[in-house]
């Protein structure tokens, strides 16, 4: 005959207790990296990157232009496309966009986006869309700025070297008046 205790039901519960919440916290981690490493999750987060990098908050230096130019370049495919809404294609080609980009720059004093919102649509395996709302304020040196709620639609492209923006459709305001020495 065999004798048990109410201290043996006790430890069993208990050492229950630490393998239930390993498991929980294993099932917790693989949600959160399976969020966090999927395709959508790191195009939105290369889109953050992209709205960070074209901000500008005042003057800057050659170098930091170039740096900042380079950074961009880094985000296009060879073959992208940049499209301005109502006025058609502005530029084609990773080269033809960054000096497109360097030229803008030069011609302004800041740019900035406040409350910019991403969304990521998968269109289908390999490509995704990031679409972009954010108030924007665009000035030049003179003062002259110009203001309001613009979209963008950033198409990217996984290839050989990664996700790369194949497409971009900028969408401004279109009470907004732009700065005069914009191209």
């Amino acid at each position: 005959m065999t004798r048990t205790t109410a201290n043996t039901g006790a430890a069993r519960r208990r050492s229950r207790v630490p393998n239930v919440l390993r498991l929980a916290l294993a099932l917790v981690a693989a949600i959160w990296a399976g969020a966090y490493f999927r395709a959508e999750a790191r195009v939105r987060r290369a889109t953050a990157g992209v709205v960070r990098l074209v901000e500008k908050t005042g003057e800057e230096s050659p170098v930091a232009l170039g740096l900042a130019a380079n950074r961009l370049g880094g985000f296009l495919a060879t073959n992208a496309v940049l499209e301005v809404a109502e006025w058609g294609e502005w530029a084609s080609g990773r080269q033809e966009i960054v000096q497109l980009f360097v030229q803008i720059r030069n011609s302004l004093e800041t740019i900035s986006f406040a409350d910019a919102r991403i969304a990521t649509t998968v269109l289908r395996q390999g490509e995704i869309r990031a679409d972009v709302a954010a108030h924007y304020r665009l000035a030049d040196a003179a003062g002259e700025a110009a203001e309001g709620d613009g979209r963008a639609a950033l198409r990217w492209i996984k290839g050989p070297d990664g996700w790369g923006i194949v497409h971009a459709r900028l969408q401004p305001d279109p009470n907004a008046k732009t700065p005069g020495r914009l191209p």
